[in-house]
């Protein structure tokens, strides 16, 4: 004996399923908007422009545009995110964590090399 449910509302779920998964998986890669003016974690101010465009840094999500970036909070101690910002982006100008600017030593740091 098999428990068979009607094609009309395998589609159903299918569907469902489907939409669910596309509103929340937009919600969670689209944050440009609520990172923007909201609490981002990390906002840095670059020397140069550039274009939009986001980027994985350190488990951070990183949105740069003209020479604003905000980002999520990342797995690594805020100097290495600085640093690979600036690896990714150019030289930065201010670094703020958590709505604090880092110290100027921290922020020279982010000028060296590469993390």
């Amino acid at each position: 004996m098999t428990n068979r449910v009607p094609p009309l509302r395998q589609l159903a779920i299918g569907s469902f399923a489907v939409l669910t998964t596309a509103l929340t998986f937009g919600a969670t890669v689209a944050p440009t908007a609520a990172l923007a003016q909201s609490g981002a974690y990390y906002r840095a101010t670059l020397q140069q422009p550039v274009e939009k465009r986001t980027e994985i840094i350190r488990g951070g999500t990183f949105i740069c545009s003209g020479t604003v970036c905000v980002g999520t909070k990342a797995r690594s101690r805020p100097e290495l995110v600085c640093k690979k910002l600036a690896g990714e982006f150019g030289p930065i100008a201010s670094f703020s964590v958590a709505g604090k600017d880092v110290d100027e030593e921290t922020l020279a740091s982010c000028k060296t090399e590469e993390a």
